[in-house]
């Protein structure tokens, strides 16, 4: 495997890890991604789209949807509570 791929895949898994720990943040908190979307200003499409690790968000987003779920932004990148593999 050539090492750009590799590094490919691990980038993709890190994106899904990440959409799965906002949804499930989200989630806990009782919030659907429609009440999630007004109270972020972000689409509801985009929040899908992050949640389901179909693209990569931004910065900017990431400081949004913990400020909005009153989180520090650094949980939303602890994974040690997700499954291990991840499903496509």
């Amino acid at each position: 495997m050539s090492i750009c791929l590799v590094k490919y895949l691990k980038d993709e898994n890190f994106i899904k890890k990440f959409g799965q720990k906002l949804k499930l943040i989200r989630e806990e908190r009782g919030i659907s991604q429609e009440q999630f979307s007004l109270l972020t200003e972000i689409s509801q499409s985009q929040i899908a789209r992050t949640e389901l690790g179909q693209i990569n968000t931004s910065i900017s987003h990431v400081s949004t949807y913990a400020r909005h779920l009153n989180v520090d932004p650094m949980v939303l990148f602890d994974f040690s509570d997700l499954k291990e593999k991840i499903t496509k």
